[in-house]
């Protein structure tokens, strides 16, 4: 039953996704180069939303003594987590697409999709900072000793978490309400900037989907599953982990079938090879340091923030400025070198 309900999860992501473009990398570029906010508007809807789902169902299940915990994506943070989310989100902007915007991109026929998938299980197999750690005591300190999961629910009280974490998002919002350009261009109205566009509708709708599934089982997450492909390639998998993450694993298959699907609907749906030899580089190294980013911070856009941050994970705060940070670098380059 646990096999199936992930399946279908994954289609209805899939579809999700694929209609409403939702895409963190997207938002990054808007942030940093366009006039744009549609995906940025789109990722807060769905962090706001899901804050809100998530805080309910937490209290639910605290009313009725049912466990808490295991219902939510508490993640260990430390200097690691700034240093791998700013890792990832520069490899977000190098490859174009993040690692949920591979799998629905792979979907449609964007066959850079599957070379960035291809360069995050290759950064997974080569796990360069098991031998960093073990140089000695600088580069643990450097990277960090991860400090127990904290949940600000646990400080100052479930309610008040919630709130203080909606208004932050909501402050987020206000200011980064305001592109970027010249001051004599028009801006859009009030009224454009929070239009209930494809984009918020699918953030918030997966908001909602993440909700139902955290209520069920556990929250959303993506680049684990491609961390245990590449430990069963080299045979570090054994096979209670790799049953385990079975359910994940079925999960991003149906992202992958359920935009097809999707596409094939709305007759998008055709293979689209990277042009340029460099488009190609970028994706795989893309790949590679967004896998390497997620196993220091423990978590990508969508385990580490998406999920973590509704949550109330102390840690998505430490992944949201890195992220940020990781993609405003990025996406200066790419517009440098594209």
């Amino acid at each position: 039953m646990t096999l199936l309900i992930f399946g279908l999860l994954g289609l209805l992501y899939g579809v999700i996704l694929q209609r409403s473009g939702f895409c963190f990398a997207r938002a990054g570029f808007e942030l940093f180069l366009l006039r744009s906010r549609d995906a940025v508007n789109g990722v807060l809807a769905g962090l706001i939303v899901a804050t809100i789902g998530f805080s309910l169902v937490t209290a639910v299940r605290a009313r009725l003594g049912l466990p808490v915990a295991d219902h939510l994506l508490l993640l260990p943070f430390g200097p690691g987590t700034l240093v791998g989310a700013t890792m990832f989100g520069f490899g977000m902007s190098l490859a174009g697409m993040c690692v949920v915007g591979s799998l629905f991109r792979l979907g449609e026929g964007y066959l850079a999709g599957g070379l960035a998938l291809l360069g995050m299980v290759i950064g997974a197999a080569l796990d360069p900072f098991r031998a960093v750690l073990a140089a000695g005591p600088s580069a643990r300190y450097l990277l960090g000793t991860p400090l127990p999961a904290v949940t600000l629910a646990a400080a100052i009280g479930l309610p008040a978490a919630a709130l203080a974490t909606v208004l932050l998002l909501a402050l987020i919002w206000w200011i980064a309400r305001r592109p970027p350009g010249p001051a004599h261009l028009p801006r859009a109205s009030w009224r454009r900037r929070v239009a209930l566009t494809p984009t918020v509708i699918g953030g918030a709708t997966l908001a909602l989907l993440s909700t139902a599934q955290m209520a069920l089982h556990s929250p959303w997450t993506i680049a684990y599953p491609l961390g245990i492909v590449a430990s069963a390639a080299s045979g570090g998998a054994g096979f209670s982990r790799q049953h385990g993450a079975l359910p994940l694993i079925l999960l991003d298959l149906g992202i992958v079938l359920g935009a097809a699907a999707s596409a094939l609907l709305g007759r998008n749906l055709r293979l689209r090879w990277p042009r340029q030899r460099r488009q190609v580089a970028m994706s795989l190294a893309g790949g590679v340091l967004m896998a390497w980013g997620v196993q220091l911070s423990k978590g990508c856009n969508i385990g580490g923030l998406f999920s973590a941050l509704p949550s109330l994970s102390l840690s998505a705060w430490l992944f949201l400025p890195g992220l940020l940070l990781g993609s405003w670098l990025g996406s200066h380059i790419v517009r440098r070198v594209c």
